[in-house]
């Protein structure tokens, strides 16, 4: 069973006054001490042999790592809810923003998002909506739309790609993955994202070969590393944008 107590960090002792509590979880099956800095949280676990006083040393040890790793937590946050308000009204689409125009249709049974020309059209019935009020598209309505272009439009990139590499993959899944891009198992199936299609082509492009390479090399070797360069020379150019563009894309508005 695991044993979990919160420690509220003594400003007195040097801490940051801004620091929340840390939530301290010891487990019996766990071998080493890890933290994890969340935008609200820090949480520190370890090994349930491990005593109190030897966990504190260790969150004292890593005071300035905890401090300067919360802060940058804080700021992408706050960078991310300017980036929300900035794209009220609008979704992310091949690495564009495109405006949600409303249309009202009369006797629309169930609301629904469609492409059309440089906005995305959102159909709803204005009798269903209080005052007639135009709404916003719900969260499971975006993720819709997002993932039937991903099937159409990820499967056209990789059927081009898989034809054109000498690997043989055994199949696609497009997946609701929240941290990677993509992925590649044993049984050589390519998991793609359907975040994906908020990204520009040249993203697409390198996250399918990406994953295609590991077909022959099931690790990040050089030899792997060499094998994507030489189908996708721009990995430096591509590691550079999802660096800058990651946070944006998963957190889905």
């Amino acid at each position: 069973m695991d044993i979990r107590y919160t420690i509220n960090l003594d400003c007195a002792s040097g801490w940051d006054a801004g620091l929340p509590p840390v939530t301290v979880v010891q487990r019996k099956r766990q071998r080493t001490m890890r933290i994890r800095i969340k935008s609200q949280a820090i949480v520190v676990s370890g090994p349930s042999s491990v005593s109190r006083n030897r966990l504190l040393r260790f969150i004292k040890e890593k005071q300035d790592w905890i401090e300067k790793s919360f802060r940058r937590q804080q700021d992408r946050m706050e960078r991310l809810e300017s980036f929300r308000k900035q794209a009220h009204g609008t979704l992310l689409l091949r690495g564009v923003r495109k405006p949600i125009s409303d249309f009202p249709v009369p006797g629309l049974c169930k609301p629904c998002l469609v492409e059309h020309d440089h906005a995305i059209v959102y159909r709803f019935n204005p009798l269903t909506q209080p005052d007639h009020h135009a709404p916003v598209p719900g969260s499971n309505l975006v993720s819709s739309f997002y993932r039937t272009l991903a099937r159409r439009e990820l499967q056209k990139r990789y059927l081009y790609w898989s034809e054109r590499l000498p690997f043989r993959p055994s199949r696609l899944s497009i997946r609701n993955q929240r941290t990677k891009w993509g992925s590649c198992s044993s049984r050589g199936t390519i998991s793609l994202n359907w975040r994906l299609v908020k990204c520009p082509a040249f993203i697409i492009d390198y996250i399918i070969i990406h994953e295609l390479c590991h077909l022959r090399h099931f690790n990040h070797s050089r030899a792997f590393w060499a094998t994507v360069k030489n189908y996708y020379p721009g990995i430096k150019e591509a590691k550079t944008w999802i660096r800058e563009n990651s946070d944006e894309i998963f957190a889905d508005f």
